[in-house]
């Protein structure tokens, strides 16, 4: 009859903490995939918006060559409207992009859990400027967070005492460089709206 081994003390904690490794590795690579979704979302969003600016800036162009500027004002408000909206998602897809980097860094190279930290300030931030903008990428972005709060929790206490007090100096700097990059995409993409003149019945109604 063969021995068998009895299972020590020192080999379940093993067990436990590779189990406890696999585990946050599988979490990491989940947020890692619901951001990528969520970049996909985003890049969709934008193109329908931008060629719906294009559509709306040549209706402005050919009512103010009719003259017809009250008609033309009526698109220039729908297209600000549009333009709001696409910076914003603009920021929040450089800003994803960025953080995806050093999260999929973190995978292929380990390192410690800290580093993931910036990575959830930059999503708990996309989270709040996307709720009412494209309800399903904050959908995939609140996952994600979810996912990496995981991590963070149960890899160190320390770490997760911290969790929700704010953005760390690292993710603020991802996101002011994403506003920057969003800007200059703008000027890129969207042509300048055309001047439209107030006449003189809607100066004296202000």
């Amino acid at each position: 009859m063969a021995w068998n081994r009895q299972e020590t003390i020192g080999d379940k904690i093993r067990k436990l903490f590779t189990n406890e490794t696999e585990s946050l590795e599988k979490r990491a690579i989940m947020a890692q995939y619901r951001i990528k979704t969520a970049l996909g979302r985003i890049n969709n969003y934008v193109e329908r918006l931008s060629e719906r600016d294009k559509v709306l800036f040549e209706s402005i162009v050919e009512s103010l060559l009719k003259k017809d500027e009250m008609r033309a004002k009526m698109y220039a408000k729908e297209v600000a409207e549009i333009r709001k909206i696409s910076k914003q998602l603009l920021t929040v897809q450089y800003a994803l992009e960025n953080a995806l980097l050093k999260l999929e860094t973190f995978l292929i190279y380990g390192g410690a859990v800290s580093e993931v930290k910036p990575v959830l300030g930059v999503l708990r931030e996309a989270v709040g400027i996307v709720k009412n903008v494209a309800p399903d990428v904050w959908i995939e972005l609140q996952v994600a967070s979810r996912e990496l709060e995981a991590v963070i929790g149960a890899s160190t206490v320390d770490l997760s005492l911290d969790v929700g007090t704010g953005l760390d100096s690292e993710a603020k700097v991802i996101l002011e460089e994403a506003k920057i990059i969003a800007e200059q995409k703008m000027r890129e993409k969207f042509a300048e709206l055309p001047k439209i003149s107030v006449t003189e019945a809607e100066q004296a109604k202000t």
